[in-house]
């Protein structure tokens, strides 16, 4: 091959070694501009303020009362609402809605015992339920928020954030250092130190990670931090239950509950079958928890 020859060739791959350099700068060029757009628009974002309404969620009362006592944060976010029973009080879930009507409709109910008679009061119950949030958002940069967690899931808290942190922290998974973690109700929150490891998992969205044995899989999509601006309440009538007040302090608390049981069971006195029924001693205090059915 002459000497002109290889000078022609060396050109032409020179040439070529140039135009793709060119071509991968132009594409850098390209992300970059994407990364910092992207940053003016969250940077830039107003905060909106979107109503949330609240969905139509029948409640009823499981028996359950506690008192004194955290309830602890929980993957699954469901509906509790709890209502305060004060001192000598009781509620009543019958098992009919058309029961409970009945019973309400005598205000005060005579209980006859062997040596005296209880005269306690009925009075329907409500709940003060959320109809209609304001909340105040905005997108975060640099945190993603996890979600699709199941039911069953058998981790404690810092040895789920553990294995999120681990997997997400690796770049071949598509993360990067994690700089912040926090479980929500319903998700968690990870936070990172470069915007574009938050771009890449966002663009990605579905991932299968190992948690407790089994492959989970799960969605990761922007972190929305909020505040609430404005919520509407309005009560909602329990149609099963029946508040009970003025009890006097007369009987002990298996007793009373005995006592109260049977005379709202008895037909005579407009009762029927009774699902729940929990007393609150004179001088004690407990808490009611109601739930959504599908619980």
């Amino acid at each position: 091959m002459s000497e002109t020859q290889d000078t022609a060739l060396f050109k032409g791959s020179l040439l070529r070694s140039l135009q793709e350099e060119q071509v991968r700068l132009k594409m850098k060029l390209q992300r970059l501009q994407e990364q910092q757009q992207l940053k003016r628009e969250l940077r830039n974002a107003p905060q909106d303020r979107v109503p949330f309404p609240m969905p139509e969620v029948p409640l009823v009362f499981r028996g359950q009362t506690q008192e004194g006592r955290e309830v602890s944060k929980s993957l699954i976010s469901n509906l509790r609402i709890c209502y305060p029973l004060p001192g000598g009080s009781a509620l009543v879930n019958f098992d009919d809605p058309m029961v409970a009507n009945q019973v309400l409709r005598q205000k005060e109910h005579k209980i006859d015992l062997e040596e005296c008679r209880l005269r306690v009061q009925v009075q329907p119950l409500e709940l003060p339920v959320v109809t209609n949030i304001q909340v105040s958002s905005q997108m975060s940069s640099q945190r993603v928020l996890v979600s699709g967690f199941p039911a069953g899931l058998r981790l404690s808290e810092e040895e789920l954030l553990d294995k999120l942190e681990i997997f997400f922290g690796k770049t071949k998974n598509g993360g990067g250092d994690v700089e912040t973690r926090e479980l929500l109700h319903g998700g968690v929150m990870l936070g990172f130190s470069e915007d574009d490891v938050v771009q890449n998992l966002c663009r990605i969205g579905q991932f299968t990670v190992t948690l407790g044995g089994q492959a989970v899989p799960l969605n990761v999509s922007p972190y929305v931090s909020g505040e609430i601006q404005k919520a509407e309440i309005r009560s909602q009538p329990i149609p099963q239950s029946v508040l009970v007040l003025n009890i006097p302090d007369v009987l002990d608390g298996p007793e009373l509950h005995d006592i109260l049981e049977i005379h709202f069971q008895k037909p005579t006195r407009g009762g029927g079958e009774v699902e729940a029924l929990t007393v609150v001693p004179p001088g004690q205090r407990g808490l009611a928890v109601f739930t959504s059915q599908s619980v």
